[in-house]
């Protein structure tokens, strides 16, 4: 038999026995310290989860004002990504050397747009990372030799499925935000590159051409699922971090923005057949391939996994052409035409029509 009661030795009372307690009471004592860390973990899981979306909010913001002083420099934001000229790196950034000098494959990696603002020491590289997505952010899609920047199944441009890799892009090695591809745009300048076959191409844009920086989209987190951003080939999964999002949709081409007719303007936020604007209610954690446009709109791929909910998901940091973040939901940036009201970085005629056709 147990005993029924635990009595404690105290010797500063001349070895006499102290006050005792029951066994039911200690197991009173136990379940209520239980009940009492079940009803504070999750508000310290939600602090734990607030300020890892603070320091998200933050880095995107240091990103910004790192924007701002190459501006200052260059005058030009830069493209979401180039192919380089030669394995050292060297690029010309003009609008000339954009659209005569690059070369049809990226047979030295990508040239992306973080590396345009790090390399100079205008930021860190960790400044591209968010604490709320695994690892920081999505990989490069040819890592390098480091095998801590692969993911598992990730296959890069040489067909490299583990490291080493012989191929390593000029780019943060986690990539937590997407640009926007009406400021940042493709590395699609002229006809002779791959995929820019249509009568569209993109260009270079000057600070000065976006009519309300504050109310323009620079930058939002990506999907915290890296697959997400991926594309299946060669028996793996290639990364696609350099990409940027279209976050327009055409009349006439759908999401195929190089194939639209030059004019008249047919752009707009979504199919607009409800009130979605393409975006999926429910992006599942083995989704692939949503910066190509296949489950509707390419920002799907945005993250949306900071605290707070909507039929969409969570919220979402949203970097400002003005250097400003803001933390909303993502269908508020669409309704309010945040994400431009003109598809800057593309050539022809590029302003948006609302739902009943109407340029506003």
């Amino acid at each position: 038999m147990f005993p029924t009661t635990i009595q404690l030795w105290h010797p500063a009372r001349g070895g006499r026995k102290a006050c005792a307690f029951t066994l039911i009471e200690l197991l009173v004592v136990v379940a209520i310290i239980a009940l009492l860390i079940s009803i504070l973990l999750p508000s310290l899981n939600a602090a734990r989860e607030q300020a890892r979306a603070t320091k998200c909010g933050a880095n995107l913001h240091s990103v910004g004002q790192a924007t701002h002083t190459h501006l200052a420099e260059m005058r030009w934001f830069p493209p979401s990504y180039c192919y380089p000229d030669s394995d050292t790196g060297g690029f010309e950034l003009t609008p000339d050397a954009m659209s005569n000098r690059q070369a049809n494959t990226p047979q030295f990696g990508y040239l992306h747009w973080s590396y345009f603002l790090y390399s100079g020491g205008k930021v860190g590289d960790g400044a591209f990372q968010c604490p709320s997505i695994p690892k920081g952010g999505a990989p490069r899609t040819n890592p390098g030799r480091d095998s801590g920047d692969w993911e598992s199944g990730q296959i890069d441009d040489r067909g490299d499925t583990s490291p080493p890799g012989q191929l390593a892009d000029r780019q943060a090695k986690r990539m937590g935000f997407l640009a926007n591809a009406a400021v940042m745009p493709r590395n699609k300048f002229n006809g002779n590159i791959q995929g820019s076959t249509g009568p569209r191409f993109n260009r270079l844009i000057q600070e000065s051409e976006i009519k309300q920086p504050s109310r323009v989209i620079l930058a939002a987190d990506i999907n915290k699922n890296w697959q997400a951003s991926a594309v299946r080939e060669g028996g793996g999964l290639k990364s696609k971090s350099h990409r940027p999002v279209n976050p327009f949709y055409h009349i006439s081409s759908g999401y195929q923005e190089y194939e639209a007719a030059e004019r008249p303007s047919g752009f707009r936020y979504g199919p607009q057949s409800d009130n979605t604007y393409g975006l999926a209610r429910t992006i599942g954690d083995d989704a692939e391939g949503l910066i190509e446009g296949s489950a509707g709109t390419e920002l799907n791929a945005v993250g949306r996994h900071h605290p707070g909910s909507d039929k969409f998901g969570g919220t979402t940091d949203f970097l400002y052409t003005d250097g400003s973040v803001q933390r909303k939901f993502i269908i508020k940036t669409m309704q309010d035409r945040e994400w431009g009201d003109n598809y800057y970085a593309l050539t022809g005629d590029t302003q948006i029509i609302n739902r009943y056709g109407v340029i506003e």
